[in-house]
C-alpha cells in the first residue's frame, strides 16, 4: 500500500529476526567471574595514542540499534487516522517485530549537587550523556523517575519501579539520602538485578562498603570527562550485561546474602492501586486476550503477547497465552510460548511442566517423559507433574490399540499392552493419594482400573490371575469410595461454583456406577452447562468417552453421553475458526484447511512516487494471480488473508478468491473512511466501486486494527503491525506448513523510499522468517518492459527509411530502459 501523501527513507530489515519474539533475550546466559565479585572495579583504561590513531583510520563500527520508545525516537501514535507514520521508516534498522528490551531503573540524585569536599556534580548531564547511553548500549530500556510524564503518585511509582524493574543502576557518587533509601528498598525486595556506580569517591558508607561499585570519570565542573566518556560508557554497559547474565543463583543483594533464610516477596502481593501505570497495561492486555480467545482469534493473541513490555506482566502473560493457545488446540504454538517463558524465568515450575505436557501433545513423547522425570527429581511429591506423567503412560497404552478396527483384536491388543496401563494407574493413584482434594488423578485411576478389570475378565488366566490386576481389584472399592467423597465434598462446598472438571469427574464416576441412564446423562449435561462452551474441555471429555466405548464398556450409556457432548461441541464451534479441529491425541495437529496470503503493490496513479504497477497491464497481473490461486486448488476450509484492501494487487486478489468461492479475511489499519481516502480514492472511481463491492460480498470479512488490538506501541508502525496481524492470524488458523504467500513485487528493488515497496518486502521477509512458503513472485516490471518495448517497436516501424545505426541506437535505448525499470 502506498500513502499518496508522502514517502519515506529506506529502512533495513533484519532477516534473522524471529517473528514471534522472546520476551527476554539475555536470561539464559552465564556469568563472568567479574560479575560475581563484590568490590570496586576499574573502568576500561583510556586508549593509548597509537590505539586512538588506529581507531581513527579504521572503518566506523555500526552503532547499536536505537532504543525504541526512547525520548529521542519516541513519536506519539495515539490519536489520529490522519497521522502519517512515514517517520517510522526513517530508522536505519528495524527488526521484523517490535523489540522488547529489559527495563532498567536509575537511582541517583537529580540536578546539580556538591560532594562532601565541595566538588560539583551535574547529575542530569551525567545521566543523559553517560548513564542512559550505557544502559541502552547494554540492551536495556532506561528510565529515571523524573522522566515519568503521566499524573500519579510519584512515591508509589518509585516503589513499583524498585520492585519490578529488571535492573536497577544506582549512582553512589555522593551521600544522598534518597539514593541510599531507594537502594535499600531494592536490596530488601529483590535478590538480584542491581549494579552500583560512582564517580571515583575514595570511600563508601560502612553498610555498603563491600558492594561492588564501578567508578567513572568527571571533570572539575562535574560533567562526564570527554577523555574517558567512551570507555566509561563501555565499562558501565559491560557491568550491566555481566550482572544481568550472571547465574540466577548468584545473589546481588547484601541483605539476602547475609540473611540466607529470607525469601523474596511475591511481586503481585505488593501491588498498589495507586501505581496504575504498572497494571493498566496488563488489565487491558488480559481483557483483549480473553475476547480474542472467545472469538477464537489466535492471531490477535500472538500479536498482543509479542507487544508486552511491562517487566512484571511478561511472565504472567506468557502463562495466560499458553493456556489460551492450548485451549484453542494450537499445542505447537503453546509449546513455543512456554519455552519462551522458561527463557524469562528458568525456575518457573509451571513453565517446566507445561513444556513437557505440550511436548507430549505434539508427539515428542520421550522428551516429555525425560522432562517430567527431571522435575520429579527436584520435586518428588509435585502432584501436577505426577499427573502429567500418568497421562503420558495412559496415552502410550491407548495409542497401541485405538486404531485397530476389529473390536476383538482391539481389545486383545489393549490387554497385551496392559503394562503401560498398570504404570498409568499406579502413577495416577499416587497423585491422588498426595492430594485427595484434586479429583483429576483420582477419576483417571478409577476409570483405568475399571478398564483393566474389564479386559482381565475377558483375557486373564482364571487359574493364575495377574497379580497387578488382583491388586487393582482389591484397591478399587476404597478408591471409589474416597473419590466419591472427595467429589461430593468439593461440589457441596460450592454447589454454584463447582468447576467443569469436578462435575465431569462426577459424571464419569456415575457412568461406571449408576444403573440409571437418565442420571448419567443428567450428570454430563450439568457439567457442560458449567462452562462457556470450552471446546478444549468438551473435546477432552469426548475423547475419554470414545476411548471407553472402543473397549465395549457400557455402550448404551456412553453413546447417549457422546451424543450430548457432540451436540454441545457443534454449538460451541460457531465462529471465525469453526472448522478448526484438534485431536487431544499426542502428535495431532490442528486441521483448519490452508491459508493464502497476498502482498503486493498498489496500481500506479498520478502522483505516485514509484511507478511499479501499470494500470493498462492489470489483466496480465490478474491472470498471474488467478493462476497461482487456482494452483492452490482452494477448498471450503481454506481462507485468504490480506493486510489491507488497497487499489491494485490486494483488491485483485480478493476478487479472484471470491470468484473461486474462497472466504477472504481483510485486516485494515485505519477506519474505512481514512483507509479509502489514502489507498483507494487516488486510483479513481472504478477502484472505489470495486472496493465497496468487495466490502458487501458475503465471502469477504473485514476487521479493524484499533477495535481489536488497541493503539499500537511507540516505536512500532501501524502498517507493519497490520501485516504481522494478518500473517499471525493465518499461522494461528492453519500452522506454518499450510501457509502460502502470493507476492506482486520486483525481485530487485534497489534503494527506494517508497513505502508500498518497503511494506511488500517487509511482508515477504516476515513470511520467510516464519518458515512459510512464498510462491513464485509476480514481477510487474516485465509488464512495464513490454510497454516500453511496444512503444519503441512502433518508433522503429515508423522510421522506415532509417539507417541501421538508428535502429541499433533504439535497441540500446530499449535495453537501457529495461535495466532502469528493474532497478
Amino acid at each position: 500500500m502506498t500513502d499518496p501523501d508522502a514517502s519515506a527513507p529506506e529502512k533495513k530489515l533484519d532477516p534473522s529476526a524471529n517473528p514471534i519474539p522472546m520476551p527476554n533475550a539475555f536470561s539464559n546466559k552465564t556469568a563472568t567471574d567479574a560479575a560475581a565479585s563484590n568490590q570496586v572495579i576499574d573502568p576500561i583504561p583510556p586508549k593509548s595514542e597509537p590505539e586512538k590513531l588506529a581507531e581513527a583510520v579504521s572503518p566506523p563500527k555500526e552503532n547499536p540499534p536505537a532504543k525504541e520508545g526512547s525520548a529521542e525516537t519516541k513519536v506519539s501514535k495515539r490519536a489520529s487516522d490522519d497521522k502519517d507514520e512515514d517517520d517510522d521508516f526513517a530508522r536505519e534498522y528495524k527488526p521484523l517485530h517490535p523489540e522488547v528490551r529489559p527495563h532498567a531503573f536509575v537511582v541517583m540524585p537529580f540536578g546539580q549537587k556538591k560532594g562532601p569536599d565541595g566538588r560539583p556534580f551535574d547529575f542530569n548531564a551525567i545521566y543523559k550523556t553517560l548513564i542512559k547511553p550505557a544502559i541502552e548500549e547494554a540492551g536495556f530500556e532506561a528510565f529515571r523517575a523524573d522522566e515519568e510524564t503521566s499524573s500519579g503518585d510519584i512515591l508509589t511509582d518509585m516503589f513499583q519501579e524498585l520492585l519490578l524493574a529488571d535492573m536497577v543502576i544506582c549512582d553512589l557518587s555522593i551521600d544522598n539520602a534518597n539514593a541510599f533509601y531507594e537502594l535499600g528498598i531494592r536490596h530488601a525486595l529483590r535478590k538480584r538485578g542491581v549494579a552500583h556506580i560512582q564517580a571515583g569517591r575514595a570511600y563508601m558508607p560502612f553498610d555498603i562498603f563491600n558492594v561492588r561499585t564501578l567508578p567513572y570519570h568527571i571533570t572539575e565542573d562535574g560533567l562526564p570527562d570527554p577523555a574517558h566518556l567512551r570507555n566509561d560508557m563501555k565499562a558501565i554497559a559491560r557491568l550491566i550485561k555481566d550482572t544481568w547474565k550472571s547465574d540466577r543463583d548468584l545473589v546481588h543483594s547484601p541483605i539476602y546474602n547475609l540473611l540466607s533464610g529470607l525469601k523474596e516477596p511475591e511481586r503481585k502481593s505488593l501491588q498498589t492501586h495507586l501505581a496504575t501505570g504498572f497494571w493498566r497495561e496488563y488489565d487491558q492486555w488480559r481483557d483483549r486476550v480473553n475476547i480474542a480467545q472467545r472469538d477464537k482469534h489466535i492471531g490477535d493473541i500472538l500479536l498482543l503477547t509479542e507487544e508486552i513490555r511491562n517487566p512484571l506482566i511478561r511472565e504472567d502473560a506468557i502463562a495466560e497465552v499458553g493456556r489460551a493457545l492450548a485451549k484453542l488446540g494450537r499445542y505447537e504454538l503453546a509449546l513455543k510460548q512456554y519455552r519462551e517463558g522458561i527463557e524469562v524465568n528458568p525456575a518457573n515450575l509451571d513453565f517446566r511442566r507445561e513444556e513437557a505436557f505440550h511436548l507430549n501433545r505434539v508427539g515428542r513423547v520421550n522428551e516429555a517423559i525425560v522432562k517430567l522425570e527431571g522435575i520429579l527429581k527436584d520435586f518428588p511429591n509435585d502432584n501436577k507433574t505426577i499427573t502429567y506423567l500418568g497421562r503420558i503412560y495412559k496415552e502410550m497404552w491407548t495409542t497401541s490399540w485405538l486404531r485397530v478396527r476389529n473390536r476383538q483384536k482391539r481389545m486383545k491388543f489393549a490387554y497385551d499392552n496392559y503394562h503401560w496401563l498398570i504404570q498409568s494407574i499406579d502413577i495416577y493413584t499416587k497423585g491422588f493419594q498426595l492430594d485427595l482434594r484434586d479429583p483429576y488423578p483420582g477419576i483417571n485411576a478409577f476409570t483405568l482400573s475399571m478398564l483393566a478389570i474389564h479386559l482381565a475378565d475377558r483375557f486373564d488366566s482364571k487359574k493364575n490371575p495377574d497379580p497387578d490386576i488382583a491388586r487393582i481389584r482389591h484397591m478399587l472399592p476404597a478408591l471409589q469410595n474416597t473419590l466419591q467423597f472427595s467429589l461430593e465434598s468439593k461440589i457441596a462446598y460450592d454447589p454454584e461454583g463447582a468447576d467443569y472438571w469436578t462435575l465431569a469427574s462426577m459424571a464419569e464416576l456415575n457412568l461406571f456406577t449408576s444403573n440409571d441412564i437418565t442420571e448419567v446423562t443428567r450428570s454430563y449435561r450439568k457439567s457442560v452447562t458449567s462452562i462457556r462452551r470450552d471446546l478444549f474441555a468438551l473435546r477432552s471429555s469426548l475423547e475419554q468417552l470414545e476411548t471407553i466405548k472402543a473397549l465395549g464398556v457400557r455402550e448404551n450409556f456412553i453413546s447417549a453421553c457422546i451424543q450430548l457432548i457432540k451436540e454441545e461441541i457443534r454449538h460451541a464451534s460457531a465462529g471465525d475458526t469453526s472448522n478448526i479441529t484438534q485431536s487431544d491425541r499426542p502428535g495431532s495437529k490442528a486441521t483448519g484447511g490452508r491459508a493464502l496470503i497476498i502482498t503486493g503493490y498498489m496500481v500506479d496513479y498520478s502522483g505516485k512516487d514509484k511507478k511499479s504497477f501499470p494500470p493498462e497491464k492489470e489483466s496480465d497481473i490478474r491472470h498471474e494471480i488467478r493462476k497461482r490461486v487456482e494452483k492452490f486448488n482452494p477448498t471450503p476450509q481454506d481462507r485468504a488473508f490480506l493486510a489491507g484492501l488497497s487499489a491494485g494487487s490486494e483488491i485483485i486478489f480478493a476478487e479472484v478468491c471470491a470468484e473461486l468461492g474462497m472466504k477472504v479475511k481483510v485486516f485494515l489499519p485505519h477506519t474505512e473512511a481514512a483507509y479509502t481516502r489514502r489507498f483507494i480514492t487516488p486510483a479513481g472511481q472504478d477502484w472505489q466501486k470495486r472496493f465497496y463491492d468487495l466490502r458487501n460480498n458475503p465471502l469477504v470479512d473485514d476487521i479493524y486494527q484499533i477495535e481489536h488490538l488497541g493503539q499500537y506501541k511507540d516505536g512500532d508502525n501501524i502498517y507493519e503491525r497490520n501485516g504481522r496481524w494478518a500473517i499471525y492470524s493465518a499461522l494461528g488458523r492453519v500452522g506454518v506448513d499450510n501457509m502460502r504467500m502470493i507476492a506482486v513485487a520486483n525481485e530487485f528493488i534497489g534503494d527506494t523510499k517508497d513505502r508500498d515497496i518497503l511494506l511488500t518486502r517487509y511482508m515477504i521477509d516476515l513470511m520467510r522468517n516464519l518458515g512459510g512458503v512464498v510462491e513464485e513472485i509476480i514481477n510487474p516490471s516485465k509488464y512495464i518492459h513490454n510497454v516500453i518495448d511496444s512503444a519503441l517497436e512502433q518508433l522503429i516501424k515508423q522510421g522506415n527509411g532509417s539507417n541501421n545505426g538508428s535502429k541499433t541506437k533504439l535497441r540500446k535505448l530499449t535495453k537501457s530502459n529495461n535495466q532502469k525499470t528493474v532497478q
